[in-house]
This record gives C-alpha cells, structure tokens and sequence, in this order.
C-alpha cells in the first residue's frame, strides 16, 4: 500500500480534492440530463466497487473474483428487501454483510496462499456463485436464471445522485482511514515484503483475513448500489460468469488510473466508466469475442498504460509534476547561488 507516510493536512488536502471531484462529476451529470446522470451513479459505484479491489492489490493479494462479493451484496439486497420486507435503505447497508461473512471466509483460505493461487481460488469462485444462483433449490430467493427484479428505492430520483456520491466519498474516507491507521502499516509491511512482516511481530494471515472482509463489504456495497440505484435488477451474470466483464472492470479501473492511490482509482473510473458505455454502445451490434469486444480494447489499453506508467496515470502524472517541482527548485537554488557568487 503505497504513500503510507501521509500527514494530516496532507491527508485532509486530498479528501477535499477527492470530494470537489466528485461533486463535480455529480453537478456536470445533473446538467446535462438524465442518461448521464445514470452513467454518474455508476462511476460512482464502480469507484467503490475498484477501491475494494485495489485495497487488496496493495496488500499483495490479487483477486480475480471480486465479482463473487458484487453479486452477494446485490442478490442479499434484492433477498432483504423482497423476501423479508426489509426497508430497502436498511437493505442497503444489511446486504452487503453477506459479503462481508464471504469475505472472511474466502480471504482466511487465501491468506495461506500465495501469488497468482489466491487470483486462481477467487477466480474459480465465480462460477460457483453463478450456480448457485440459478439452481432450483435457491430459485424462490433468486428467480434463477430470470433474476430478480427489486423494488423502487425510496428516495426521490433527484435524490440517488447525490446519495451514491455520498457512499462513494464514505468509501473513499474508509480507505484513507485504513492506510493512517495500525492495519495500513501492517498491510504495507505484508505488500512489500511478506516474511519480514511476519518476522517483526505482524500476524499476516490474520491481516489479510480481515482485509478480504472489509473488501467484501465494499465490493458488496458496490453491488447493493448498483441494483438499488442504477439497474432494479439482479442478474445471475452479476457473479462474473459466463460474462467476466464484473471481475475485470474494476480491475482496468484501478491499474489504468492508478491502484497505488484511491486519487488514482477515482481518476481510472471517472475516465474509463464512461469510455466503457461509450464503446459497448457503438460495439453493441458486433458480435465478437462472446459479445465482449470491449474488454479486449480495454485489455490493450491497459497494456500500453503499464508499459508507458506502471503505477497508471496518476502515478505517471505525480511523477512528472514531481520532475518539474523538482527541476524548478534546481534551478532556483541555482540562481541564488550565482547571485551570491556575483556579489561577492
């Protein structure tokens, strides 16, 4: 997890910048319509869908079935609400800890793993999940293969916007959280060198348990706010499977903008998102690659980004203007040392 050593007013200079963004995106979108308001709510979502898959990556931890999480907050939403007649606002927040109970499961198992074996254990997750959905024994919950529509959510429509960009900017704060606190420390110590953390005292595995629930939370928050605010629908694809594109998006936004920082996972997401329904709309009568042409122009994408950024754009751009700060304090103290040498 990289930029640990963050202070305060350092800390409180982003949050601000993170919230103005957002508040932007948010007022731009409302301007200029209803479609583009919707497309907001889904940058939204997907930007805390891609934190929860970042704040792994930063641990070390490469998740390939982040899906498994989205599609259990959405199902245990669509579940409360209809089946138990639960307030869909209190369904919102009770939902995701479904995934949250997965996320400990799954990250207790992965914590005994390493490298790509936690990406391959995820990954076959999500076709187990997609099972399970569309089985006969859980279809009076699920609907099965139909999936499951949800009530309205009650709040006003000029009203899901601002709510969803609220979670985000929550979610947002969680994570700077993490990072100031004894278990950002300890989940740097696990990304950078995984042996020496143990050998200083760090319980690794018991970190990286805890780090996959508050994952699953998010990612099932993620997917709770999808259904409630955007779709009022559940699909049993949610699950990453047959379609992969609910395991990969978060995985383009965050590489792309830069998972080292959630500044960068909100730049990959405010970029992309939009760029994503852009392409799936003008590609929408080309059948190829199993209807996904879209995740092959963003698989390349990603390519030339790490091979010209490896930590994104973000990084690429606070690097640069790094070189520039950095080149500009040269020169000045250049130049005030030949001021003194031509006094003297």
């Amino acid at each position: 997890m990289d930029e640990m050593k963050m202070d305060p007013g350092s800390t409180f200079i982003r949050a601000i910048v993170v919230a103005v963004v957002l508040a932007i995106v948010a007022a731009v979108s409302t301007v200029m319509g209803a479609y583009p308001t919707l497309i907001a709510i889904t940058i939204m979502v997907f930007f805390v869908y891609s934190l929860s898959w970042s704040l792994l990556a930063n641990t070390g931890m490469v998740s390939l079935g982040q899906a498994l999480f989205f599609a259990l907050g959405a199902y245990a939403y669509g579940i409360f609400a209809i089946s138990y007649g639960m307030n869909p606002i209190a369904a919102l927040f009770a939902g995701p800890v479904t995934g949250a109970l997965a996320g400990l499961v799954v990250g207790f198992i992965s914590a005994r793993l390493r490298d790509w074996y936690v990406g391959i254990f995820t990954f076959a997750l999500t076709p187990a999940g997609y099972a399970l959905a569309v089985s006969s024994q859980l279809q009076p919950w699920t609907a099965g293969a139909i999936g499951l529509a949800t009530p309205r959510f009650p709040l006003a429509s000029s009203l899901l916007l601002p709510f969803a960009t609220a979670l985000a900017f929550v979610a947002y704060l969680v994570i700077m959280i993490i990072k100031r606190r004894r278990i950002g420390y300890a989940l740097s110590a696990i990304n950078n060198d995984e042996t020496a953390a143990g050998t200083v005292g760090i319980n690794t595995r018991l970190y990286k348990t805890m780090v996959f629930g508050i994952s699953g939370y998010m990612a099932a928050l993620a997917g709770a706010m999808f259904v409630a605010l955007y779709t009022s629908y559940i699909a049993p694809d949610y699950f990453g499977y047959p379609d992969i594109s609910y395991s990969v998006w978060p995985i383009f936004y965050s590489m792309i903008g830069g998972m080292g920082s959630p500044e960068g996972v909100l730049l990959g997401t405010v970029l992309l998102d939009p760029l994503e329904t852009a392409i799936r709309s003008w590609l929408s009568g080309i059948s190829v690659v199993g209807g996904n042409l879209a995740l092959v122009i963003f698989g390349l994408l990603l390519v030339v980004v790490l091979l010209k950024a490896p930590k994104g754009i973000y990084g690429y751009v606070t690097r640069y203007v790094e070189s520039r700060r950095a080149r500009a304090r040269r020169a000045a103290e250049a130049s005030a040392k030949a001021e003194v040498g031509t006094g003297q």
